[in-house]
C-alpha cells in the first residue's frame, strides 16, 4: 500500500512549513497578442498606506503648498541637503528620492502627478480593492486586472510566467490565470523542523496525486519548487555593481532580477511596500520609505543592466494625502497622488501631468484633484509595450481615454 499523508495529516503538516508556493488553476489563453518576446515585462510595485505625492513630488512654486504645510513642506530647491531636487520649473523631487534623478536625466524614469481613483475613497481597504480590480465599485467584477492580462495572453509553458513577490499574491494578480507567489527565492519549497522533513516533500506530493482542483494544484506548485531548484536563479547574483536596500522590498527587488535574468519566461510580475499611512510626525515615517524606494528601483534597473529595454516598472497607491497637515505634523487621507514609472519604453524626463494647482478652488473637498484616471496610464503600457488591442476585457467600464505620450510603441 502507498505511503500517503491524509488530508489531515497535511493540514498539521503545514503549519511548520516556511513556504509553499501559491498557483492559480490552469487556463487556456487566446493568441491575440505580441509574442513574449515582442512585448515588456511588466512589475508592478503598490506602495500600501497612501503615499504623499506632494511631498514626494513637490510643486515648490505654490505658496499654498508652504502655507498649508508650515512644519512638513520639503524646503524649495537650493543650497542644502535637505531641499528638493528641482525636474523642472514647477515640480521637484524629495530629497529623499536622489536615486531616482540619474534616472529622470537619463530619459528612463518619468512621473505621473495628480493620478489615481476617479471614485473618490478614503479606505485603505476599498481603495486598494477597486484599483487592484480596476473596477471602481462593489461587486460584478473580482479577479485583478493583472490576471485579467495574462489570461489574454498566447499559451505558454512557463511556470513563473506571473509572479508575485511577497507573503502573499496581490489582488491584482487573483484569478483564473495561474500565479506563483514567492515570499524568497531561499525559502521557496518546503522547509520544516519536524523529524520527518526529509520526507515530507515526497509525502506531500503523494497526497496531491489526484485529478481535482486541489489535487492538480498541489502538483504543480511542487512541479514550481523543482523548477525554480534546478534554475540559474538560486545562484544568480547581483550584476553591474547594483546595491539593494535593506529590508524585505529590496530583497524582494533582488529576487525578482534573479528570475528575470534566468530565463524563466517571467512577463508579469508584483512587489509590494507598505507604511506610507504617514498620519504623524510624517518627516521622520515618510523620507526613510522614499529612499528605500528610489534605491531598491535604481538597484533594479542597474541589476538588469540591458535587459532593463524591455521591462517597464509602474508604482501606484491607493491615494494621496490631504494639502493640510493635521495637528501631529502629519497628513491625513486625501485623493491625487503620483505614479512613478521607469524602464526603457518610458518617455523619461518629464512629469506628464494636467496639474490642477492647490487654490482652494481647485481641491477636491481639501485635496489635491484626480485628472489622470490611473487606469489611463495602466492602458497606455499595456497598448504600448505589451501590444494589447483591445482593453475591454481588462479595464471593464472604463471611460476615460488612455493617456497619449507617456510611452513610447514597443
Amino acid at each position: 500500500m502507498k505511503n500517503k499523508l491524509s488530508r489531515r495529516d497535511f493540514n498539521r503538516l503545514a503549519c511548520a512549513t516556511a513556504s509553499i508556493p501559491l498557483l492559480n488553476s490552469q487556463i487556456g489563453w487566446a493568441a491575440n497578442r505580441k509574442d513574449a518576446a515582442d512585448r515588456d515585462i511588466v512589475v508592478v510595485v503598490f506602495q500600501r498606506g497612501a503615499m504623499d505625492g506632494l511631498n514626494a513630488v513637490v510643486p515648490y512654486t505654490e505658496s499654498a503648498y508652504y502655507s498649508r504645510r508650515p512644519t512638513i513642506a520639503v524646503p524649495a530647491p537650493g543650497a542644502g541637503a535637505d531641499t528638493a531636487i528641482p525636474l523642472n520649473d514647477q515640480f521637484a523631487l524629495n530629497p529623499a528620492l536622489a536615486p531616482f534623478k540619474a534616472l529622470y536625466d537619463a530619459g528612463e524614469l518619468a512621473v505621473v502627478h495628480a493620478a489615481g481613483l476617479t471614485t473618490p475613497s478614503r479606505s485603505h481597504f476599498d481603495a486598494q480593492d477597486f484599483m487592484e480590480r480596476a473596477w471602481l465599485a462593489q461587486g460584478n467584477v473580482f479577479d485583478g486586472w493583472l490576471n485579467r492580462y495574462v489570461s489574454g495572453l498566447e499559451a505558454s509553458s512557463a511556470t513563473f510566467r506571473a509572479v508575485g513577490m511577497g507573503t502573499a499574491v496581490s489582488r491584482s494578480l487573483s484569478g483564473e490565470a495561474p500565479v506563483v507567489g514567492i515570499s524568497s527565492i531561499e525559502d521557496f519549497g518546503i522547509v520544516s523542523a519536524a523529524q520527518r522533513s526529509d520526507g515530507l516533500k515526497t509525502l506531500l506530493e503523494q497526497t496531491f496525486d489526484g485529478t481535482s482542483f486541489v489535487d492538480t494544484t498541489g502538483a504543480r506548485a511542487f512541479a514550481a519548487v523543482d523548477e525554480l531548484a534546478a534554475s540559474p536563479a538560486v545562484l544568480a547574483g547581483v550584476e553591474n555593481g547594483a546595491v539593494y536596500p535593506e529590508g524585505a522590498f529590496g530583497e524582494r527587488l533582488r529576487d525578482l532580477a534573479a528570475l528575470i535574468k534566468s530565463g524563466l519566461g517571467v512577463e508579469v510580475a508584483t512587489v509590494d511596500i507598505g507604511g506610507w499611512d504617514t498620519h504623524n510626525n510624517q518627516v521622520a515615517e515618510l523620507n526613510p520609505l522614499l529612499s528605500e524606494l528610489a534605491e531598491g528601483l535604481a538597484a533594479f534597473r542597474t541589476d538588469l543592466g540591458a535587459l532593463m529595454s524591455k521591462v517597464t516598472v509602474v508604482t501606484m497607491t491607493e491615494f494621496g494625502r490631504r494639502v493640510q497637515e493635521n495637528g501631529s505634523r502629519g497628513t491625513d487621507h486625501g485623493r491625487g497622488s503620483a505614479m512613478f514609472l521607469l524602464g526603457g519604453g518610458v518617455v523619461g524626463g518629464q512629469v506628464h501631468t494636467d496639474w490642477p494647482s492647490l487654490a482652494d478652488s481647485a481641491l477636491d473637498n481639501g485635496d489635491l484633484a484626480v485628472t489622470i484616471d490611473y487606469r489611463s496610464v495602466l492602458s497606455e503600457m499595456l497598448l504600448k509595450r505589451a501590444g494589447v488591442s483591445d482593453l475591454t476585457n481588462i479595464f471593464p467600464g472604463l471611460e476615460n481615454a488612455p493617456t497619449n505620450g507617456v510611452f513610447t510603441s514597443a
